[in-house]
């Protein structure tokens, strides 16, 4: 079983999904930083000494990474050996490059840290009966009355099958962007909870109240990764493509249905004219004049891209909103995940000290003011008011992430994760937007090209 395991994993670990998770200034290699003196009371150590193994201990701990997380990282680790003396911490850091393949070689031969940083991508290849590599955190002294159970106990966050494999340690995902005094203008409120058919009612005001405005600022890439994707899987309560059998999960009428909706959007001036918004395309709405003039009431985006978004219009006040659920439908969709999991090795001989360890890193104040939002945006809420407090992080992303964390979310198969998937549904997205094609039309197509797309998996 273990050479099987190491088989799939070699296929899963060479695509490279480390990329992107760092908030470090650089993924090269980080040299040593010398971080500030941490100010701990002689009392605060005798009380931890009081409770210590007298046994010494020593951990290791291994991430990726730039400078700035290495320096707040080793802070955390001189902060929680002075509390603990008999404990010794050796970090293991550095790259995202081959970070995967070590850790899979490292688990499966039994030679991995004690505590390890995950990318959640990756969780899934290293998850089973078999292996058991991780501990369950549910059993163990861990304190999750800091996190909000809606968010950590997601599958995309270390949650499988009733066991806590790992902690986040962060937020990201959607965001809706409101131009908040447009909105007070007009009478749309995104601060409880509503629905698809209160968009279609709250833009058709927004047409009303001035022509040159729209509800929502989007483009075609927009429209198809948040609109239509969370509308899809509300409506369908499954992700597009079955993992296990590699079929398309959504019905033709289904798909009928979700074109419909993009169609509704252009037609009834929910967003902007696909020959307008082309321009603007991608990342770039922020350079779309009409944002800048504050002429829409809202943006579906990313907390990543939020305050790039707010930063083209400094004169108005954003804040952040809720998102729309489809009426009957028992499925959010929307979806705050992690960029990261820490998680404690099975077969780490000091098992007890290194959730004592993970325990202080997410939920001792000092820790959390010094790791800051050097791994995203915090997880707890508890985190992001420190941080918020220590200008860390601005109010308006805190709040989105609250915003998110209440949403139990769908993450997207692994299969339509992938670039050549997604294409698909923004081309139609846009020839809809064109009216080159009616959703029937749209639909058969997409089935069609998913189709060609999954023979191709091997």
């Amino acid at each position: 079983m273990k050479r099987l395991m190491a088989v799939s994993l070699s296929a899963c670990l060479l695509v490279g999904i480390l990329g992107g998770c760092s908030q470090g200034k650089s993924e090269t290699t980080a040299s040593a930083t010398q971080a500030p003196e941490n100010t701990t009371t002689t009392a605060d150590t005798a009380a931890a000494n009081t409770n210590d193994s007298e046994k010494a201990v020593t951990l290791r701990f291994s991430w990726w990474g730039g400078d700035e997380r290495l320096a707040a990282t080793l802070e955390v680790i001189k902060q929680f050996e002075e509390l603990h003396p008999n404990i010794k911490i050796e970090p293991e850091y550095g790259s995202s490059d081959g970070y995967a393949d070590k850790l899979a070689t490292q688990l499966a031969s039994g030679t991995a840290p004690d505590v390890i940083q995950i990318d959640p991508g990756l969780m899934p290849a290293l998850v089973s009966n078999e292996t058991n590599y991780f501990v369950d955190l549910n059993k163990t002294s861990f304190d999750f009355s800091n996190f909000d159970p809606t968010y950590y106990q997601l599958r995309i966050n270390g949650f499988y099958d009733g066991s806590q494999l790992g902690i986040p340690t962060g937020i990201s995902g959607g965001a809706v962007l409101v131009n908040q005094d447009l909105a007070d203008k007009i009478g749309i409120d995104f601060t409880t909870q509503y629905t698809w058919d209160d968009v279609f009612d709250w833009a058709k005001k927004v047409r009303e109240y001035d022509d040159s405005m729209y509800l929502i600022c989007s483009n075609k890439d927009y429209i198809a990764n948040i609109l239509a994707n969370n509308y899809a899987k509300q409506l369908s309560g499954k992700t597009f493509i079955n993992e296990e059998t590699k079929k398309i999960n959504l019905t033709t009428e289904q798909w009928v249905e979700v074109y419909t909706f993009v169609d509704r959007l252009y037609k009834e001036g929910v967003v902007a004219p696909v020959t307008y918004t082309a321009a603007y395309s991608g990342d770039n709405m922020q350079s779309d004049p009409n944002w800048i003039a504050g002429k829409y009431v809202c943006c579906f985006t990313y907390m990543s891209t939020m305050e790039t978004m707010a930063a083209a219009n400094t004169s108005t006040n954003y804040t952040a909103g809720l998102f729309p659920l489809m009426k009957g439908s028992d499925v959010d969709a929307w979806n705050a995940n992690c960029p990261q999991i820490i998680s404690v090795n099975s077969k780490s001989a000091n098992v007890d000290e290194a959730v004592m360890f993970v325990d202080y890193f997410f939920n001792n104040d000092n820790a959390m003011e010094t790791l800051g939002c050097t791994r995203s945006v915090p997880p707890t809420a508890k985190a992001r008011a420190i941080c918020t407090k220590t200008n860390a992080l601005s109010e308006l992303l805190s709040s989105a992430a609250d915003a998110a964390a209440g949403y139990k979310g769908m993450v997207d198969d692994k299969y339509f994760s992938a670039a050549e998937a997604k294409q698909i549904l923004i081309d139609e997205v846009e020839a809809i937007g064109f009216g080159t094609v009616t959703p029937d039309a749209a639909a058969e197509e997409t089935i069609s090209l998913l189709e060609n797309y999954i023979s191709g998996i091997q």
